[in-house]
């Protein structure tokens, strides 16, 4: 199982600390939001080499789609500052390996950095824009020892002041 995560975290991995009970906050439900659309570039691609325009990149297909959504007599309105994971997309729940892997976590405003932790491993998720993280790549071949094995990631938001939230999706690795 840590096959998945450290192809993840090649370049980039960093033991986590055991999370503490202070560490995380309650999250405060809210309706499900409409994502908004990713902003687009407006500008020409350049020509290539011989004088045609890059193919455009395809757009992910994301098959696992989390939103966050209320909790029965909850406050519709979160506390100042606070970080919200609105959303989280996934190529799937049951990730290939090997194969494409695309995460998008949309969040509130707030929200500067998005981790991804399972089996003491984190791996950050880049900032693409305001409350937009998103990560594309490939996972490498894995040993057939971890597939078809159910595993747990944490999602981390912190906001500029601090505070976390943390969410844990299940997922299978085939």
């Amino acid at each position: 199982m840590i096959a998945l995560f450290l192809a993840l975290v090649l370049a980039q991995a960093t033991p986590s600390p055991a999370p503490s009970p202070q560490s995380t906050t309650t999250p405060v439900p809210r309706p499900a939001p409409t994502p908004a659309p990713l902003p687009t570039v407006s500008a020409a691609p350049s020509p290539g080499p011989e004088g045609t325009p890059p193919a455009p990149s395809p757009t992910p297909v994301y098959n696992f789609v989390y939103r966050a959504t209320p909790a029965p007599g909850s406050t519709p309105f979160p506390e100042l500052g606070a970080p919200e994971i609105l959303e989280i997309d996934v190529t799937d729940q049951t990730i290939a390996a090997p194969g494409p892997l695309h995460v998008r976590v949309l969040t509130s405003d707030s929200v500067v950095s998005v981790l991804a932790a399972s089996f003491g491993y984190e791996f950050s998720i880049p900032k693409t824009g305001v409350g937009v993280f998103r990560f594309d790549g490939q996972i490498p071949p894995v040993p057939d020892t971890v597939k078809n094995k159910r595993f747990d990631v944490d999602v981390t938001a912190t906001s500029q002041n601090g505070r976390v939230l943390r969410l844990t999706l299940p997922f299978m690795l085939k």
